[in-house]
């Protein structure tokens, strides 16, 4: 089984960009572009993994790991914050909320899907066509 990844991300190019990474690596991806509209999505679809920037209108990334802790109809995927935020202290603060890591933008598009996939069950990374 392909897993499933919630996209949460308000930029749209940084949005396209992860989006298309992970499905070119086969990966089913889909997307919401506030966190109001993620939680929702993550409580609806129920993800495999969930990546979240931290600073966006609406809802931060902050407090959609606060509400989807809160709630016990979350399924408890791994939620991993992709940010630009990389100051000392910035890491430890998303992790304090519930984040079980952080990927710092600009993301390398050469290791990206990599990254993304420890934190995958391995029954549910992608099966890669050879090369």
């Amino acid at each position: 089984m392909v897993a499933r990844i919630l996209v949460i991300e308000d930029d749209e190019a940084s949005r396209m960009l992860v989006t298309y990474l992970l499905e070119a690596d086969g990966y089913h991806v889909y997307s919401a572009p506030d966190g109001r509209a993620g939680v929702r999505a993550a409580l609806e679809h129920g993800p495999d993994l969930i990546l979240s920037d931290l600073q966006m209108p609406v809802m931060d990334g902050y407090e959609v790991a606060r509400l989807l802790h809160a709630d016990p109809a979350w399924r408890r995927a791994p939620l991993v914050a992709v940010t630009a935020f990389s100051m000392p202290g910035d890491r430890e603060k998303a992790l304090e909320v519930g984040f079980q890591d952080h990927i710092s933008k600009p993301i390398d598009p050469e290791r990206f899907v990599r990254q993304v996939e420890a934190y995958l069950a391995p029954a549910s990374r992608a099966v890669r066509p050879p090369r």
